[in-house]
C-alpha cells in the first residue's frame, strides 16, 4: 500500500497569500524542524533533512504550474546509501477558499509501497501518538498570521 499522511487547517488569510508563502522554498525550514539546512535556487532546493532518525541529503522542486489552488513539492532523499535507492515523496498543499477563511490540506505521499501492517502501524501512531511540537500546518498558520500582522 502507498502511505499518505493528511492534515487540515483553516487560516484567516486570502488563498493567494498562502500560495505565495508555500511556493517560496525559503519558508520551508520555518515549518519543518527536520530540515537542517537548505540552499534554494528558484523553484529547486538541496539540503539536509532528518529522515528515519538520521540526517541525510535531499533535493526538492516545486513545479512552476502557477495553479493557485495547490503547491506541490517533489522530494528525493538519499535514505539508504547501501542500497543506493533514494526515497521519493511529494508534499501537496491544497488551498481552498471558504468565505473569509482558507482551508489548507497537507498531503505527504510516499512513493514506495509498504506492507499493509506497516501502513496500519503508521496510521495508528498518527492517530494515537502525541507528536512533539507543532505540526507543519500549525507552523504555517503561526508564521503566516505573524507575518500578516506585521504588515
Amino acid at each position: 500500500m502507498q502511505l499518505e499522511i493528511t492534515e487540515k487547517t483553516k487560516i484567516d488569510v486570502p488563498p493567494e497569500v498562502i500560495h505565495d508563502w508555500l511556493s517560496n522554498l525559503e519558508n520551508w525550514p520555518k515549518i519543518n524542524d527536520k530540515i537542517k539546512s537548505i540552499n534554494v535556487d528558484g523553484n529547486k532546493c538541496i539540503g539536509q533533512i532528518e529522515f528515519k532518525g538520521r540526517t541525510v541529503d535531499f533535493a526538492g522542486m516545486v513545479p512552476e504550474d502557477n495553479d493557485p489552488s495547490n503547491v506541490i513539492c517533489n522530494i528525493v532523499v538519499e535514505a539508504d546509501q547501501k542500497l543506493k535507492e533514494p526515497e521519493h515523496f511529494s508534499v501537496i498543499y491544497e488551498i481552498i477558499p471558504q468565505g473569509r477563511l482558507t482551508q489548507v490540506i497537507e498531503r505527504i505521499i510516499f512513493e514506495r509501497e509498504i506492507p499493509f501492517w506497516g501502513w496500519l502501524l503508521v496510521k495508528l501512531i498518527m492517530k494515537l501518538g502525541k507528536p512533539k511540537g507543532l505540526s507543519n500546518l500549525q507552523q504555517i498558520k503561526e508564521h503566516i498570521d505573524s507575518e500578516e500582522g506585521s504588515d
